[in-house]
């Protein structure tokens, strides 16, 4: 048995080992990174998780911080390769945990300390109007920018003048490129009073942009579009015909798409590619593409790579084969979050969960966060609330992230609940046969959010709903606009009868993410003793879910993964007494322009065929 083999294996399998039970999709112990003409580094959807997952998810335990160290290393290798390395963000840098205010006076201090090359603008980003004031005041966070603060279709409202730059050349100083860069979002509805979102189709139509495409305002080696939308919007493909009939077909085209949370990659002609890179800090974006040049013939698809990075410290440090991956700037990156989180007062200690909620898993599932919202936190929170009689219905997308068993802080809670949306009654005295035609036009639908890689569906109501019965129906504000219109046209079709428009009544003194702040901190202010979710406290709470099964579960895990070590270290023993080969020589998983397959790979790398690399990543 060749030692440098098994060494490989046993270092890689207890790794895995180590990771699994706390992991969520970490299946690979690091990743490979193709190095070409132009390479991007991108995060998109971060949605102020800069602070990163590691109290509850250690397979996720990187901030922004050790993001920032990762790009330095990986610029470092990129400088030596002879080659340059963008940072891009495409948008939606709110909206998210206790570090998402309005206006985001704490947050923006950190994002200024990345070293992004050029940023887009997403949805959540101009959603509100006393966050886009103070982005776009005077000296404010798009102006600190100087131009790369990308805004190709957002203009002030009423007028055509872009909230940031139209676009923005990126120069290559190493290899003398020039990236021709744009900032679109998708044909966006609700964004803010203050801007207005151009619809994509006619800006690509206008006069700047084809002077731009034109090569008026300077030749260009390739075009990198920033697209918040979803990797197969139709307005990636309006885009890029824009681009084909002016710039022609062997223009390299990369689009880094977002909004919709996913990782994906495909191909969208033989010189475009669209990428998109999760969301909530769970990933790193990597491509590389090439320059336009007569020599790619006339296909280019095997000249655009992309990887995903999982954004889990050992991970990461082993994709650069690197000693250590915290650098000065990191480091203090990461302290600078944390007292910033300190300050806020977003640490606080507020409740304890008895377990975790969920929640992509179906409503009426005991350990479902809907069923929790709708079963005990709105009759509890709600003035007045009548389980019987009252009816609340919301977007899939309005409650954010899982609720984790134990110490709940503040963050935790804005980060299930974020947005501070006041709640609205839309009508009293709803027949029940009125309530579930609007039920199923409503899950018929799709909302903002949804994007299909869920259970649920895209709207969802509480309690049950008799035909003979009358209701109160309630949402909050992001949605009763559109509840009042679908709930006109349904009464509307009923009657036959215009109606007049529906007035919704705002309830005082409540908001969506005051009712969990004040659910948990006073019903779960601490755990009782001894308590594991089952029998030793009396039975499940509430109907909840088993906690001690999950508990045991992971007891089960932990000790497996201790025997496997174990059995591990023993092997790994034997192979060294017995063995007396010689270590081979170590190949370093980042390429340039691709792996070398003519090049006889070592045993130790056989089962990693970095041809195959996209093959093994999980897309979520």
């Amino acid at each position: 048995m060749n030692r440098a083999y098994t060494m490989s294996f046993l270092l890689r399998l207890s790794l895995l080992f180590a990771i699994l039970p706390w992991a969520r999709g970490q299946g690979e112990t690091a990743t490979d990174i193709y190095l070409g003409d132009i390479n991007v580094m991108v995060l998109t959807d971060v949605h102020s998780w800069v602070g990163g997952h590691g109290r509850h998810e250690p397979g996720q335990n990187a901030d922004y911080g050790d993001v920032l160290s990762f790009y330095e290393h990986l610029k470092e290798i990129c400088t030596e390769d002879g080659s340059d390395l963008f940072f891009v963000m495409n948008g939606d840098f709110m909206d998210g945990t206790g570090l998402s205010t309005h206006p985001p006076s704490a947050l923006v201090n950190i994002l200024k300390k990345m070293p992004w090359d050029a940023i887009n603008v997403g949805n959540h980003d101009i959603a509100n109007l006393e966050t886009v004031m103070y982005i776009t005041q005077p000296g404010g966070f798009v102006q600190w920018w100087e131009g790369k603060y990308l805004t190709s279709n957002v203009v002030k409202a009423g007028t055509s003048t872009p909230l940031g730059a139209r676009f923005k050349m990126l120069y290559g100083a190493i290899s003398q490129s020039t990236v021709l860069t744009f900032g679109f979002i998708y044909n966006f509805m609700n964004a803010a009073i203050n801007v207005d979102v151009e619809q994509v189709e006619l800006v690509v139509n206008s006069d700047w942009f084809t002077d731009v495409v034109g090569g008026f305002h300077g030749d260009y080696d390739a075009v990198l579009v920033l697209a918040h939308m979803d990797i197969n919007n139709e307005l990636i493909d309006i885009i890029l015909a824009r681009i084909r009939e002016i710039a022609g077909h062997d223009m390299p085209v990369q689009f880094i798409a977002g909004h919709t949370h996913i990782r994906a990659a495909e191909d969208v002609d033989k010189f475009s590619a669209a990428f998109e890179a999760g969301r909530y800090l769970d990933t790193i974006g990597f491509v590389s593409f090439p320059m336009k040049n007569p020599s790619l013939g006339t296909d280019a698809r095997g000249e655009f790579k992309h990887s995903f990075i999982n954004t889990n410290t050992e991970y990461m440090r082993a994709t650069l084969d690197i000693e250590s991956l915290e650098t000065r700037e990191g480091k203090g990156l990461s302290t600078f979050i944390h007292d910033i989180e300190e300050s806020m007062g977003i640490l606080t200690y507020e409740g304890c969960s008895p377990i975790t909620f969920m929640i992509e898993t179906k409503q009426d599932a005991r350990n479902s966060l809907w069923r929790l919202l709708y079963e005990e936190v709105i009759p509890a929170e709600m003035p007045g609330w009548n389980s019987t009689k009252d009816i609340f219905v919301a977007g899939s997308g309005s409650l954010r992230y899982d609720l984790f068993k134990g110490d709940v802080l503040r963050t935790d809670i804005i980060s299930v609940s974020p947005f501070y949306d006041k709640i609205y009654k839309i009508r009293d005295d709803l027949p029940g046969s009125i309530l579930i035609q609007l039920k199923n036009t409503l899950t018929s639908m799709v909302d903002l959010w949804h994007n299909g890689n869920t259970e649920l569906p895209p709207f969802l109501f509480s309690g049950e709903t008799k035909e003979s019965e009358t209701y109160s129906l309630y949402t909050s504000e992001y949605f009763v606009d559109k509840v009042s219109n679908v709930l006109e046209s349904v009464l509307f079709a009923e009657t036959f009868n215009n109606i007049g428009s529906i007035v919704p009544e705002k309830v005082d003194g409540v908001t969506t993410t005051d009712m969990w702040l004040r659910f948990i901190k006073i019903k779960w202010n601490k755990c009782p003793v001894g308590y594991d979710g089952g029998s030793e406290a009396g039975g499940e709470p509430d109907g909840r879910e088993d906690a001690g099964a999950l508990n045991r579960g992971g007891k089960i895990g932990i000790g497996i993964t201790l025997a496997v070590l174990l059995l591990l270290t023993c092997m790994y023993a034997v192979v060294q007494w017995t063995s007396k080969d010689h270590e081979q020589p170590h190949i370093p998983d980042i390429y340039r322009d691709g792996p070398n397959l003519s090049q006889s790979l070592p045993d130790a790398h056989q089962d990693d065929d970095p041809t195959t690399t996209e093959s093994k990543i999980e897309i979520i």
